[in-house]
C-alpha cells in the first residue's frame, strides 16, 4: 500500500492500515514517521476505544492471517511503548487490550500475546496530580523576601527546575484538550502551569514593591535583570519572559524615581531581553536564537500554543463535508509542534536543586494579589505627581496581562473566527505588549 503521506488525505482506516503494514512479521518497523504521527494525532478524529476496537475486529476477520495479526499485535506493542500514559489513564483503553491479549491466548496465539505487555506500563497518576491553591490562607501568608540576595545563577536554576517539572506534567491530551476548547476548562494540568508562570510574573513585582526606597527597588529590579540573563544562559525562555513580563508590568515601569537608579548598562541589557521575546515578525527573535539553541531549552509555551491554535483554526480535520477523509497537510503541521515540545520534556536541564530552597521558592511563589492590588501598591511606593492647572487624572485601569487570561472561557462550539480572535488577545498578553511598551517609553525617556 502506498503511505498515505504522500496523498493529501486519507481515510482513518487507510491510515491504520498503513500502520499495520509498517511492521514486518518479526516487527521491525519500516516508516516510524507515518506510525509515530497517527498513534499520537488519532484523538484528533477517532477516540482510542475505537481504534483499539477496531484493531481487534481485524485481528479477528477470517481473512486475517497469522502475519497479519501477529504485525496488528506489534503496531499495538508499539503504541503502548511510545504512548503508555494514555493507556494508564485511559481505564476503557487498558481494559479493551487486556481483553485483546486474553483473547490471543484464549485461541491458542501465546506467542502474539506475549507481545502485549501492560504491566510495565508505569504510573502517570502523580503526574496528574494538582496542588491547589486556596486564596484565603495564601493571601495571608506573608512573602519571603530572602530572594534578592539570592546569588542570581541559583535563583534561575531553581527557577527552571520548578516550571520545567511542571512543564513534564504536560501530556498530549492537556494539549489536545486546548487546542479543541480553546481555554484551559478542565485542564487542569496545563492551567497549573500557567499559574506558575503567572506566579513568577506577579512575585517578581511585589519583591521590588517591598522595598521602601528607590535606590533598593532599582537594586531588585537590577538583581531580576541579572537572573534573566542567567537565564538566557540556561536556554529557558518560558522562565525569561515570566520575569521580562514581571519587571516591564505597568505597576514597575511607572516607578520613575526607582528606574532613575538603575544603570543606562543594566537598561540596555533588559531591552536586548525584551526585544528577544517581542511578538515582532511572529516572534522572529526568539525563533531564531531557539532553533539554534542544542540540548536543554525550555520554549515559550505560549507560543507554541499559540501556533496549534493557528493551524487548528485556519485548516479543517477533514476534506470532505461527509468527514471520512482525514486534511494530512493539518496532521503533519500539528504533529510537528507537538513532537517538538515531547522531544522537550526528553532532555532535563542539568541543575543541582536544594530541596530546601526549592520548598521556600514554591512558597513565596504561591501568593495571591489581584493587578489592581498590586497597582496601589505601586502607587504608594511613588505616588503620582499632580499635573499643574489641571484636575488630576483618573487612575489608569491595570492592565490584565497575565497568561491567565487564557482561562477566559472560549465555548467548545465557538465559532473559529472568534477563537482565532481570542489566540490573538491571549498572545499579546503573552508578551505583555502595553507593558514593554510602557518601559520602553520611560527608558527612552531617560
Amino acid at each position: 500500500m502506498e503511505c498515505p503521506l504522500s496523498e493529501q488525505s486519507a481515510t482513518v482506516d487507510e491510515l491504520l492500515e498503513a500502520c499495520i503494514q509498517a511492521f514486518d512479521e518479526k516487527g521491525v518497523l519500516k516508516d516510524a514517521s507515518l506510525v509515530r504521527m497517527f498513534l499520537m494525532m488519532h484523538p484528533w478524529y477517532i477516540p482510542s476505544t475505537d481504534m483499539a476496537n477496531k484493531l481487534v475486529l481485524k485481528s479477528q476477520e477470517e481473512t486475517c492471517t497469522e502475519e497479519r495479526r501477529t504485525r496488528i499485535c506489534h503496531l499495538v506493542k508499539y503504541w503502548i511503548s511510545e504512548f503508555p500514559a494514555e493507556f494508564n489513564l485511559n481505564p476503557e483503553l487498558e481494559e479493551q487490550i487486556k481483553h485483546f491479549k486474553d483473547l490471543l491466548s484464549t485461541e491458542g496465539n501465546e506467542r502474539q500475546s506475549q507481545l502485549i505487555d501492560l504491566d510495565s506500563v508505569p504510573s502517570y497518576k502523580w503526574k496528574r496530580q494538582v496542588t491547589q491553591r486556596v486564596p484565603s490562607v495564601s493571601k495571608k501568608r506573608k512573602m519571603s523576601l530572602l530572594f534578592d540576595h539570592l546569588d542570581s545563577s541559583e535563583l534561575a536554576e531553581h527557577l527552571t527546575f520548578l516550571e520545567y517539572k511542571s512543564f513534564c506534567k504536560i501530556l498530549f491530551q492537556d494539549y489536545h484538550s486546548f487546542v479543541m476548547h480553546g481555554c484551559t476548562v478542565d485542564n487542569p494540568i496545563l492551567e497549573r502551569f500557567i499559574t506558575l508562570f503567572n506566579s513568577v510574573s506577579q512575585w517578581i513585582q511585589l519583591m521590588v514593591l517591598s522595598k521602601p526606597t528607590a535606590p533598593q527597588r532599582a537594586a531588585v529590579v537590577s538583581h531580576f535583570i541579572r537572573v534573566a540573563q542567567k537565564l538566557l544562559q540556561l536556554q529557558n525562555f518560558n522562565t525569561l519572559m515570566a520575569v521580562v513580563g514581571g519587571l516591564s508590568n505597568s505597576s514597575i515601569s511607572r516607578l520613575k524615581e526607582t528606574q532613575s537608579h538603575i544603570s543606562a548598562e543594566t537598561n540596555k541589557v533588559f531591552n536586548s531581553l525584551i526585544e528577544l521575546v517581542t511578538s515582532c515578525g511572529n516572534y522572529s527573535q526568539y525563533r531564531k536564537r531557539f532553533s539554534e539553541c542544542s540540548g536543554f531549552r525550555f520554549p515559550i509555551l505560549g507560543v507554541h500554543l499559540k501556533d496549534l491554535i493557528a493551524v487548528h483554526v485556519a485548516l479543517p480535520d477533514w476534506v470532505d463535508k461527509e468527514k471520512t477523509r482525514v486534511n494530512l497537510a493539518k496532521t503533519q503541521q500539528l504533529y510537528a509542534i507537538l513532537q517538538e515540545l515531547a522531544l522537550i520534556q526528553t532532555t532535563p536541564p542539568s541543575i543541582d536543586s536544594n530541596t530546601d530552597l526549592l520548598n521556600l521558592l514554591t512558597v513565596s511563589l504561591d501568593q495571591y494579589h489581584t493587578e489592581e492590588e498590586i497597582y496601589q501598591m505601586s502607587l504608594q511606593r511613588e505616588p503620582r505627581k499632580p499635573v499643574q492647572n489641571s484636575s488630576p487624572a483618573p487612575a489608569p485601569e491595570p492592565k490584565s496581562t497575565m497568561i491567565d487570561e487564557w482561562a477566559v472561557s472560549v465555548k467548545p462550539n465557538a465559532d473559529p473566527t472568534i477563537i482565532k480572535i481570542h489566540i490573538e488577545k491571549m498572545v499579546e498578553h503573552t508578551v505583555h505588549l502595553a507593558m514593554v511598551s510602557s518601559f520602553l517609553t520611560m527608558a527612552g525617556a531617560r
